[in-house]
């Protein structure tokens, strides 16, 4: 049974079309489709990503009318994939959110003022505990 909860990574190739048609005057779709005799819906489908490829050729034409390689019309980039929970994670998410509740429903009534002052505190306090830590680690070194 897969355990794993969130997000995984893929990778996916986006088109950088729109950006160099910014790049290189802000030119129109219209202006790229008679420079290349592609149409504007290809053009448009490249970048909305709603197209399901892109021949050779096509890139060839758009490379030289741009005046670009390849690598500049074509990006890769990381895809972020959801992951389904797992029913132990259901579960135990479910377990953690009932204690926390309990936890609620059993402590004494607390005034609006009473629970902002706790929270100020605990603010307060978290501040003075990241300024002690970055006093011990001494000044920051920049990269360069």
């Amino acid at each position: 049974m897969d355990t794993s909860i969130g997000k995984a990574m893929s990778k996916y190739v986006r088109f950088n079309l729109a950006f160099m048609r910014a790049a290189r005057g802000n030119l129109t779709q219209r202006e790229v489709s008679l420079g290349t005799g592609l149409s504007q819906k290809t053009l448009s489908a490249l970048e909305t990503g709603t197209s399901k490829g892109v021949e050779f050729a096509t890139v060839a034409r758009l490379c030289q009318f741009l005046k670009c390689t390849p690598n500049d019309l074509l990006v890769l980039e990381d895809e972020i994939v959801d992951v389904k929970p797992s029913e132990e994670s259901l579960k135990k998410a479910d377990d953690i959110i009932a204690r926390g509740l309990r936890r609620a429903m059993d402590a004494p009534e607390q005034t609006p003022e009473e629970i902002w002052s706790a929270f100020d505190a605990l603010r307060e306090k978290i501040q003075g505990q990241v300024q002690d830590a970055g006093q011990r680690q001494g000044p920051i070194k920049q990269r360069g």
